[in-house]
């Protein structure tokens, strides 16, 4: 079953990175796999969230440094090297990174978890108006098989991995929110007996 998925991921790698290329697409998509893109606009959303977010603002903001942390430590220490799948630049012959690649494994796709587990806590914090923060994930889990790092397959694993991390952190952070915030659950109506 693993050999039939791997079989697939490969051709499906092939097919993007060979026929979704062109000079423009390169170049969009070179800039875009590189976070330090998102370092500041990342950093000016988390100010803003810390100071005119409000509470729940607040929240998020430290929601999503935990996430962040969770995110990379899960797939980049626990998960890539359990797993041990080497990247498709050095498995495959003729295919070259478009990036200088280090020798690290590549399941699962670390900008993808870190992508898609901001997307999540956001979306489970704010609701569905973040919707393109998803297109964000995609696009940049996108970028790591054009330039030819990441097989399609390892892109999926960490936008899974990366959602329920951020449901996760956002359901923790909930409970510290709630349980700081003074606020007593109202005690449940009594239920009516019925009649004999």
């Amino acid at each position: 079953m693993l050999e039939i998925f791997a079989r697939i991921d490969t051709q499906l790698f092939l097919w993007i990175h060979e026929t979704w290329r062109s000079p423009e697409s390169d170049a969009f998509f070179l800039w875009l796999t590189q976070l330090r893109h998102f370092l500041w606009p990342l950093a000016l959303a988390w100010v803003l969230l810390l100071i005119f977010g409000g509470r729940s603002g607040r929240w998020i903001a430290i929601g999503l440094v935990f996430c962040l942390l969770a995110t990379d430590q899960v797939s980049s220490q626990l998960i890539k090297p359990w797993v041990d799948r080497v990247r498709p630049c050095f498995a495959i012959e003729g295919v070259t990174a478009l990036l200088p690649q280090a020798h690290s494994p590549s399941f699962p796709s670390a900008h993808a978890t870190n992508a898609f587990g901001v997307a999540g806590l956001v979306l489970r914090a704010r609701g569905g108006r973040w919707w393109w923060l998803l297109i964000v994930a995609m696009l940049i889990g996108l970028s790591r098989v054009i330039v030819g790092v990441h097989y399609p397959g390892d892109v999926a694993g960490g936008a899974l991995l990366g959602l329920l991390l951020g449901a996760l952190v956002w359901q923790i952070v909930s409970l510290f929110e709630q349980a700081t915030s003074g606020e007593r659950p109202r005690p449940s109506a009594p239920r009516e007996r019925g009649r004999s």
